[in-house]
């Protein structure tokens, strides 16, 4: 535990610091981003794929067999093992039912006409972004050969369309393949390598392919202080006019009609204070 304890530390500072600056759908006054805090955020009907995800997780806690880890990206922070069971690895690192409940909810309200996943997993994610419109063509970029053979276990259960291409390879060497895309209203999604300059990097390239109506969500943006640093430099980026941090996620907005804000979203339960009069 000790070898871990900086890294803790720096987690519980960070999501203090996260917690004092952050503000609830009180304090949102864009009426387009109103309209996200209010289809998207704090939503709370109840969809068909919530049904279907609790399914597939009961499937992979019964499965012992290993895999092994590849060194993508950042070294985690927690653990020095080689391989996990399929039942750990989808325990600890597949999406949480709110996040994905948070990624079906924004993918049926953007309407993307293409969407990018960046970090498979397991496939959970893949399965909340693809059941808002099973029509919408979902690319999906996993570098562990091992890991994307659980995704695909999971996405044939789940009766994904053949609007899901599932590739494996690193994000770099898929984005080289595919420069030649032309700009579309995208959903992006970035969940892996959690580097500082190739996170950065990424963005940049997926930037190319993506109209003004599009979104970027960048996940686990206060995981390091590379990530936050990160995260920080995005928010300048002269195409990024909005965005909202919801801790988990970082959502990046092109749309040149807004002005900011760049806006820290917490649930209004967690601060009751914040309710319009202060």
């Amino acid at each position: 535990m000790s070898v871990n304890l900086p890294y803790w530390l720096f987690r519980l500072t960070a999501a203090l610091r996260w917690y004092l600056r952050a503000r609830t759908r009180y304090d949102v006054h864009s009426p387009f981003l109103s309209s996200f805090v209010r289809e998207v955020y704090t939503d709370d009907r109840h969809y068909h794929a919530f049904d279907l995800v609790p399914q597939l997780r009961r499937y992979w806690e019964g499965r012992s067999d290993t895999v092994p880890l590849q060194p993508l990206g950042a070294p985690s922070k927690t653990t020095r093992r080689t391989q996990r069971t399929a039942a750990s690895l989808v325990r600890s690192n597949a999406i949480s039912d709110r996040s994905g409940r948070l990624l079906f909810r924004l993918a049926l309200w953007l309407r993307p006409k293409r969407i990018v996943e960046f970090g498979t997993n397991a496939g959970i994610s893949t399965v909340y972004l693809h059941a808002a419109d099973t029509r919408t063509p979902l690319v999906t970029v996993e570098g562990n050969p091992a890991v994307a053979s659980l995704a695909t276990e999971t996405l044939q259960l789940a009766g994904a369309t053949q609007a899901v291409q599932a590739h494996v390879a690193t994000f770099q060497n898929w984005l080289s393949q595919h420069s030649h895309l032309p700009p579309s209203r995208l959903l992006a999604f970035l969940d892996g390598d959690h580097r500082y300059r190739p996170t950065l990097d990424y963005v940049e390239q997926l930037l190319r392919q993506a109209t003004d109506e599009s979104v970027v969500v960048v996940a686990d943006i206060h995981w390091s202080r590379g990530m936050e640093r990160a995260w920080d430099e995005l928010l300048k980026h002269p195409r990024v006019t909005a965005s909202v941090d919801t801790y988990h996620f970082g959502l990046l907005f092109l749309r040149p009609e807004l002005n900011g804000p760049h806006l820290t979203l917490i649930p209004t339960r967690y601060k009751p204070w914040r309710v319009g009069f202060f």
